[in-house]
């Protein structure tokens, strides 16, 4: 358990409603969410899992975002103003984005060179670009339980922290593996394998 405070945005558009509760878990395990927000056009008929009830049960602000003529995915922006905002009243540690859209990558590094954690949270479809950019991502669903996996990567990654990690004496920390990881790429979390750590 950590005592970080937190920052959540939803992106309603781009991400189901069904993963709301296992996403308050998640973070509950970092510490406080103090910032809730949900980004949609609440007016439109369009995702109608994001709703007054859901809104109300975890206490999430809605952000209205009226649907574009032009196409474009109004939201994004609103979300990335909303951030921007947080960042500079300086009263959170982590800023989590909900949402497997390109779009954010960059949103995702400006949160981490101000000295953030970012967290990201999306499904399996969001691009490498976007996972790499944040300081953890975590796909969803959440899995519950390891799975063995016959994929040779993550022995062949695991093997290549532990290489790079080990003393004179040929030992390292679980710790250490798990920084080494985290630092090569966001995705590399024991959370996307069904795991709670990695030892």
């Amino acid at each position: 358990m950590q005592n970080k405070n937190i920052a959540v945005f939803f992106d309603c558009e781009n991400i189901s409603a069904t993963f709301v509760s296992s996403i308050f878990e998640e973070l509950a395990k970092y510490g406080e969410v103090i910032i809730r927000q949900a980004f949609k056009d609440w007016g439109s008929s369009a995702n109608k899992n994001w709703n007054q009830n859901l809104i109300e049960e975890f206490a999430i602000e809605p952000i209205q975002v009226f649907s574009s003529k032009s196409g474009k995915n109004s939201s994004d922006l609103r979300v990335q103003r909303a951030v921007i905002e947080t960042i500079n009243k300086n009263v959170v540690d982590t800023i989590a984005l909900v949402s497997s859209d390109s779009d954010f990558r960059d949103l995702a590094m400006y949160i981490r060179a101000n000295g953030f954690d970012s967290f990201g949270f999306g499904e399996s479809k969001t691009p490498l670009s976007l996972r790499n950019a944040y300081s953890t991502f975590i796909q969803l669903p959440l899995k519950k339980s390891y799975e063995k996996n016959k994929d040779t990567e993550i022995i062949k990654f695991l093997k290549e922290a532990i290489k790079n990690t080990k003393g004179e004496s040929e030992d390292c920390l679980v710790s250490q593996v798990r920084s080494y990881l985290k630092n090569k790429n966001s995705s590399y979390n024991p959370k996307n394998l069904g795991a709670n750590t990695w030892g």
